[in-house]
């Protein structure tokens, strides 16, 4: 048998098994038995594509590695085995309820790694790249073109997101996960050298992002054709914080258009970049979430606490002109230090401070859920937000 998702793509259907399948089964019965006008699909194309009012604010959860605990293995698991890291995230959604899925397979270490970057892998704890391979500029030549189908671990990523969009993709986002370009090029030539190398080798520099930008594209183009309906893309190291503003948009906004320009109209959500971490120190945010906007950039990522520090309300205003969408992140020490009740306090607090007249471009939840996290917590927030985000 064989499923197509991408005109001229052929896949073979995906190996699964009993825990997968049942798992799979129970997710289907828990939506259609919710109550809830929309499934969470239905939900992320109302906002995500059409700008609408959905029935009630989408539960947007960044968890990777963190509902293991559920299904009993340890990150090297995931990290390794598609059908484990399948089980775990269908695992969450059973426990949790929220309305995404993120085939978070950690492409911050997936892709170095193709290249040669040395990594820390640690049995129960994220891979760590070690020591860079570009140890002069002339070294990037060097560089591989990579084979998202074959190379390193990049068929676990693969083989998660098709498999879980055969599973329930009819009811849920199964969104694909990138590491974008600046972080890729920190793992491949060192931080310290890259901030270097900014400052003395610009051309240098927008070589080597121009080329972790093809990389982006080319894995980008792998997901959307294994089945994912969108790509958001981290990209931690990526801050305006990192440069200054005539370098963050002469060097880094080059990088991203061109994934932008490549990606962006092969599916409706776009390609989204959304590590914006530091924003608050930015001299003029309003008009750097414009600049990110007229990149392409559909989603814009901010947390707290940091976060309150900016006019949120006059955030969304610009996104809203331009069709973007505010992914509003709650720090992961909410879920770890708060009781039920302040947890359900606080989210009725953002709901009604930011989210109100913006229901088609807010998107609220965990900034990253992890181990410190409590499995009460989360659900207080996710039942919080059944109770006080309907639109």
């Amino acid at each position: 048998m064989i499923y197509r998702h991408s005109p001229g793509k052929e896949f073979k259907i995906m190996k699964s098994n009993e825990r997968i399948d049942r798992l799979a089964a129970q997710l289907h019965e828990q939506v259609k038995n919710s109550g809830e006008r929309m499934t969470p699909l239905e939900r992320f194309n109302c906002v995500n594509v059409h700008h609408a009012k959905p029935d009630r604010l989408m539960a947007w959860a960044f968890y990777r590695e963190y509902p293991r605990y559920l299904v009993n293995y340890k990150v090297r698991d995931l990290e390794t085995d598609y059908l484990k890291e399948c089980e775990s995230m269908l695992a969450g959604l059973v426990e949790f309820g929220f309305d995404t899925i993120w085939t978070n397979v950690d492409l911050y270490s997936v892709t170095p790694e193709i290249m040669g970057v040395d990594i820390d892998m640690i049995e129960d704890a994220v891979s760590v790249p070690r020591a860079a391979v570009l140890k002069k500029p002339e070294d990037l030549k060097l560089l591989k073109a990579i084979n998202p189908e074959t190379d390193g671990r990049l068929p676990v990523v693969l083989n998660t997101v098709a498999l879980l969009r055969e599973k329930i993709g009819d009811i849920y986002p199964v969104i694909g996960h990138l590491s974008g370009p600046i972080s890729l090029a920190c793992c491949l030539r060192g931080a310290s050298k890259f901030v270097v190398d900014m400052k003395r080798r610009p051309d240098f520099v927008r070589e080597l992002l121009d080329y972790c930008a093809d990389v982006t594209i080319t894995i980008g183009k792998a997901l959307l054709d294994r089945g994912a309906v969108g790509i958001s893309m981290a990209d931690a190291t990526g801050s305006p914080s990192l440069c200054s503003p005539e370098q963050y948009n002469d060097l880094f906004m080059p990088a991203y258009m061109k994934i932008q320009k490549a990606l962006a109209c092969m599916t409706p959500p776009g390609v989204r970049w959304h590590s914006q971490s530091g924003i608050d120190e930015v001299a003029d945010i309003e008009k750097f979430v414009t600049e990110s906007c007229e990149a392409g950039n559909t989603v814009f990522h901010v947390a707290t606490p940091w976060a309150l520090n900016c006019d949120i309300r006059k955030i969304l205003d610009i996104l809203k002109a331009y069709g973007a969408c505010l992914w509003f992140g709650i720090a992961p020490a909410a879920f770890a230090n708060l009781t039920e009740d302040e947890m359900d306090a606080l989210v009725k607090e953002y709901i009604d401070t930011y989210a109100r007249g913006y229901e088609g471009y807010f998107l609220m939840g965990p900034n990253m859920l992890n181990d410190t996290s409590k499995p009460e917590l989360v659900k207080a927030w996710m039942n919080a937000m059944k109770k006080y985000g309907k639109c």
